[in-house]
Formats: structure tokens, sequence, C-alpha cells
């Protein structure tokens, strides 16, 4: 019984498609908790909408719906009213039960000519009023100038973390959600976490639980199909939509994606997460199955149902090709069969090799391999027969299925199409073609890849050579993109401190730290110059230097919370940036915060490429000033 079970799960040898054992890649950055969080509350959804671009300015009419949102009348105040507060807020304004309820609680207030200026863009100190008055502050509680006093307390407890605005400017996005979730995070003035007090969990850091705010909420998983929005118990139109984590809209949401929903942040979380390959275990057994093996990777059953499925009274066995439709947490809520879901997969090749398989007359036979990557950053092995084609490093596949065999066809590697285009402030758009709201990117060199966020390449401008391959969804919208070393954070950054000959090759040996270890590769090119460099190893031999990248260095006249600058201008730093001490001929790792003292330290920042290319400060290098 073994042996046929075997037999069946290699007979497609040349044909055969798995998803191997992941090698985790670095992540770019995906955003801090500020945003994280005051989207999943829903705190800047207003009846009008609101721009996604960080530097739309918010005027008051939706600074009244706002502040409804982060108090606990969430959901229970409406946009009308029965009254006309004011000349220009007639009761029939869309947003005049909001700001009755902001003028009675005493966030907002209106001006001496019985005006309220709706479309008044607000400004920081009229913010501050809303926000001390949902922690409890009266005006009775502040002396001699109100507004200087509260401005005074807006400092004291840190609400102006991260904005930079003066009392009388306008308030963008970026600054009003930086305001809210800093107001989370503050005390009342009875000295309670204010988040508490809306019921959300506070961290040990004193963050705000991201993670425990939405998987509490969290009910599900409903597969989308025709009648989905059937079984979400509160209105579409008041929700808030989330796509593979990232704010979208409900035209986001396809047919075979996992859908949850949160009652209480009246929200809908939506993922395409699918993979497709040989089933090739079925654990523990088929009596009673709680997982199973595709591609060496297991994946827990979600649901009743998918027990069932695989169980000996369900569609599919060992051997079968399948796609498994994964939710939020990896674990499998549906399946379908080859011929109930036609897939094909487009990746570039990141390595090639040979290895001993069973074919179908269950004999020991060589067969030739690539693995390839998805912009998802999922990573499949597929196996070819060697005497059609051979394929390389760097090449673009697509592996499609056709009755359960997987063939693989060669693409054309790279596209102009984007040439001279650049990624919008909020990581929405790249020229004048939408990104959909998860667009999957990864970016790719010499045999490596990162994920990458859009916001990440911000303001980045690519060249013609930049995209290995992109595609579009039915909207439009492009879905996958695959770059060419473009935010250059597939290197990894530390310093080059020694190098050797090694006797009788060509090679030669570096040292060199990294991530606060000393280590050494061997490199068949000579480095000329020691220092800040930018690393790629082989992926297979980590002690293998396959290329470097020299660093520019500027030195620092300041600091800031994501930028040193220069005496001409400022440059962002990395997420990761490594941070060392150098004396007497050694570096040493260290912090930021340690060398931050530029009366004590000298500081030299080194990034890898300009602004505009999506260059960031890699390394910072600390010598004491004598």
């Amino acid at each position: 019984m073994q042996k046929r079970i075997l037999t069946l799960l290699l007979a497609v040898v040349m044909v055969l498609v798995t998803v191997a054992a992941p090698v985790k890649p670095v992540e770019a950055a995906t955003g801090n908790n500020a945003s994280k969080v005051i989207d999943a509350l829903g705190v800047m959804k207003t009846d009008k909408g609101v721009s996604t671009s960080q530097t739309q300015k918010i005027n008051r009419a939706q600074y009244a719906q706002m502040l409804v949102n982060m108090s606990g009348n969430k959901g229970k105040v409406t946009s009308k009213s029965n009254v006309s507060l004011f000349q220009d807020v007639p009761k029939t304004y869309w947003a005049a039960g909001y700001i009755q309820t902001a003028i009675n609680q005493g966030w907002m207030s209106g001006y001496m000519n019985g005006s309220f200026k709706p479309a008044q863009s607000v400004t920081l100190m009229e913010a501050v009023n809303g926000v001390l008055k949902l922690l409890g502050y009266t005006n009775s509680d502040f002396t001699g100038s109100i507004s200087a006093a509260q401005m005074a307390l807006y400092d004291s407890k840190e609400l102006d973390k991260n904005i930079t605005k003066t009392k009388n400017q306008a308030m963008t996005r970026k600054d009003l959600m930086n305001l809210f979730y800093n107001t989370l995070t503050a005390t009342t003035k009875d000295g309670k976490v204010y988040a508490e007090t809306l019921g959300y969990k506070i961290d040990a850091k004193g963050e705000v639980d991201y993670l425990s705010l939405v998987n509490n909420n969290m009910e599900g998983p409903i597969l989308a199909d025709g009648d989905w929005k059937d079984e979400i118990p509160f209105l579409l139109g008041t929700a808030t939509f989330y796509k593979d984590g990232t704010l979208g809209t409900i035209s986001d949401i396809q047919e075979n994606d996992v859908i949850y929903y949160s009652k209480d942040l009246k929200s809908i979380w939506a993922y395409d997460n699918k993979v497709t390959g040989t089933i090739q275990s079925i654990l523990p057994d088929r009596l009673v199955p709680t997982s199973v093996m595709v591609g060496q990777k297991e994946y827990k059953l979600g649901t009743n149902d998918m027990s069932v499925a695989f169980s000996s009274l369900g569609k599919v066995d060992v051997g079968d090709t399948v796609t498994l439709i994964l939710g939020k947490d990896d674990s499998v809520v549906d399946v379908l069969t080859i011929n109930e879901y036609n897939t094909n997969i487009t990746g570039i090749v990141i390595g090639t090799g040979e290895h001993v398989v069973n074919n179908t007359k269950d004999d020991m036979v060589a067969a030739n391999y690539v693995t390839f990557v998805d912009a998802g950053g999922n990573e499949y092995v597929q196996d070819y027969d060697i005497a059609a084609t051979i394929y390389n490093i760097g090449d673009v596949i697509r592996v499609t299925y056709e009755n359960g065999v997987g063939t693989i066809k060669l693409l054309n590697q790279g596209s102009s199409a984007f040439a001279n285009c650049t990624f919008s402030e909020d990581g929405t758009k790249l020229g004048n073609n939408n990104l959909a709201a998860n667009v999957k990117v990864i970016d790719y060199f010499s045999g490596n890849y990162v994920k990458v966020n859009p916001k990440r390449l911000s303001g980045t401008t690519l060249s013609g050579s930049s995209v290995y391959y992109y595609e579009t969804n039915s909207s439009g919208n492009i879905s996958k993109l695959i770059l060419n070393n473009v935010s250059g954070d597939v290197f990894k950054y530390g310093i080059l401190t020694n190098s050797t000959s090694q006797m009788g090759t060509d090679s030669m040996s570096y040292e060199y730290t990294l991530d606060g270890t000393v280590k050494s590769a061997v490199a068949n090119f000579y480095i000329a110059e020691k220092g800040p460099k930018g690393f790629i190893f082989d992926p297979s031999n980590s002690t293998q230097i396959k290329d470097t990248m020299d660093l520019t260095g500027i030195t620092v006249k300041s600091i800031g919370t994501t930028t040193v600058q220069d005496s001409i201008q400022k440059y962002p730093m990395a997420d990761n940036v490594a941070v060392f001490y150098y004396n007497v001929g050694k570096y040493s790792a260290t912090t930021l915060s340690k060398v931050s003292d530029l009366k004590k330290y000298k500081l030299t920042a080194y990034y890898d490429r300009t602004i505009g290319l999506g260059g960031r400060v890699r390394v910072i290098v600390a010598e004491n000033i004598n």
C-alpha cells in the first residue's frame, strides 16, 4: 500500500510542481503601528471619505466625525440632526449630526459670527482642543491663556510625537493619524490609558496591541462566492476593507478570497493566499486528518469541512494536484482540484539543480529542476526535461497546469513600460497606473529577493530596466511586480574589515562585520577598498560573496527620527540601519541612540544610492571627537 501511494505521488516526475520549504526573505517595512491601528479602528473614515494621500488636508466637518470615531460614541451617532446649529451647517448637511455631537461634547466650537466653517482645514490648535477634551480635560483645568496651556499639555503628554506643525497650521491626514494614535496611548485626566477606556489592549511597550485588536474581533472564515455579502452582519457601506492587510475597497475582493470580519470594528479583511501543488501526505491519517503536506510544507486544516475533504470520505487524496485556499494564519479553508481551479504561476528562477526521483515505473532517475519565486514571495520547485530546454537563474518563467500536469514556459524578460515612472507618496500608484490594494512586489537581484511594500518605494523613479515582470488584475490595476534591484534592500549592509589571498586559487578571503558579528567569506573577485559595503551572498552558500556595493559617505550635522542631514540635504535612514562605533581600528555594533550626541561623536552616514532612486542610509559609523 505504501509503495502504491509513493508511486502515485511520484508518477508525474517530469511535471511535478511543489512548494519548497521557504527560505525566509528579508521583508521591507510595512508601516508603523500608528497607521495600522488607526486604519483598523476606522478612525479617519468619514461619510464623505478621506483621501489616502498623507498630505491631504482634513476639514473641520471631517474632523468632527473623526472625533466621534475616536470616542465611546462611535457607531451611536448618525449624520442626521434635528436642528441647524450654524448658518453654514443646515440640518440636512452631511455631517450635521457629527458636528452637533462635537459641539455638545465641547470637542469643537463655532465662530462668533454664527458659522462653523465646515470646509475649512482644521488647525493643530483646534485638533489639540478636541483630543484633550476626549482625555477628560475641560477649560476649567487651564489657567491664563487656555490655548497656550493646552499646547503646553499637548507637549508634556507627548501628543506631538511625529508632528511638526505649529498651532495655526492646517493638519494633514498624516498629522491627524499620529495625533489620534498618540491620544490612544496617552493617559486621561484621571490617569487611565485612553485606549484601555475604549476596551483596547496596550502591550508592554505602551503601544496599542494591534494583533489583539484585530484578532479578538475577527469572525470567519467565509469563502468569497456569490452570496458572501449576505453573511456580513452590518452594512457594507459603513465598513472598512483590507486586502492582504492593506487598506482597500469592496471591489478588491475577488472570488475565492478568504474573508474575516469584525462587527465591532465594522471592518472586513480579505486574503488572497493560495498554494498549488501535489498532496504528498495527509496527517496523521485519512481517518482523522488534521493537516496536509504539500511541497514539503505542512498546512493545518482550518475547518471541519476541510477535515472531511481530506478524509477517506473526501474528494482529494495523496498524489492529487490541488490548490489550497489559505486563511490569515495559513490554515486550509478550502481545496480545489485542478479541474475546479485552473491556475498558472509566474516567477523568476532563483536556483537550478538535479535530484533523484522515482519515475512512473518506480525506477530511480535523475531529474532537473528549477526553484522559482513569485511576486508574493512564495517559492516553488518544478521538475523539467533538460533535453527540451535549459533554464538559468534570473529567467522569468510561467508554470501552467493542464489536466493536472504542469509545464514551463520561458517568458520575455523585462519591460520598459514603466521607464521614468515614479511611485506615489502613498504607495497607491506607479506613474499613472493604479496599484491593486493587495499588490504583491518582490525586488530581485543575483538570485536573492525581498518582499517590498509599495510605500517603501515612495518617490522612487524606475529606469527602463527596473521591471522583470508585471501583471494586472481584472480592474486593470497592477497586481504583481517583480523588480530588478530597485530598493537596494536585497543587499546586506556592514563593514568589510580585511582581505587575504587564498593560496593556489583565484579566490580571495574576506572578513566582514554584519549584524554585530565578525564573519568570513570568499569571492572570486577582488574588492579594493575596505569599509562600509553592501553584500550579496550566494543563496545556497552564505560563505560565498557574489557581489558587493560601494556606499557614499556624508558627515552628519543633525539627526531626526527617520533621517540624518549633512550641510545640504536630508537622507532617509533604512529601518534596519547598521550602526557601528569605530575606535583604534575596530568596529563594534551599537545603536544610534547611544552615539547620537554630535558634540561627543562624529557620525558618518553611508547611503547606497540617491533618494530619487530609492536610496537609504544603510550604515552609520561613530567616532570620538578628539
